[in-house]
């Protein structure tokens, strides 16, 4: 089960970290073009709030599944 967990969390968090950039550029574009071409802005602006909102899914299944699969049986030490 750890296995899948560490997969998952890792595969999320690629996807998160390249729509990361991706909404960067997306950004540094929209602002680039908002005086020059209104329409271009428009579509850069499409462009960074859809790579914004996939890499915040990305990392909330991340987080999910990093703590509905963490292990059930630890045994806590208290000192």
């Amino acid at each position: 089960m750890q296995t899948i967990r560490y997969a998952v969390v890792l595969l999320t968090g690629f996807i998160a970290g390249g729509r990361a950039v991706d909404a960067a550029r997306s950004w540094n574009q929209w602002q680039s073009w908002t005086l020059r071409d209104p329409s271009a802005a428009e579509a850069y602006r499409t462009f960074f709030f859809m790579s914004a909102a996939t890499a915040l899914v990305s990392l909330t299944i991340a987080g999910l599944v990093w703590w509905l699969l963490r292990p059930k049986n630890l045994v806590q030490h208290r000192r």
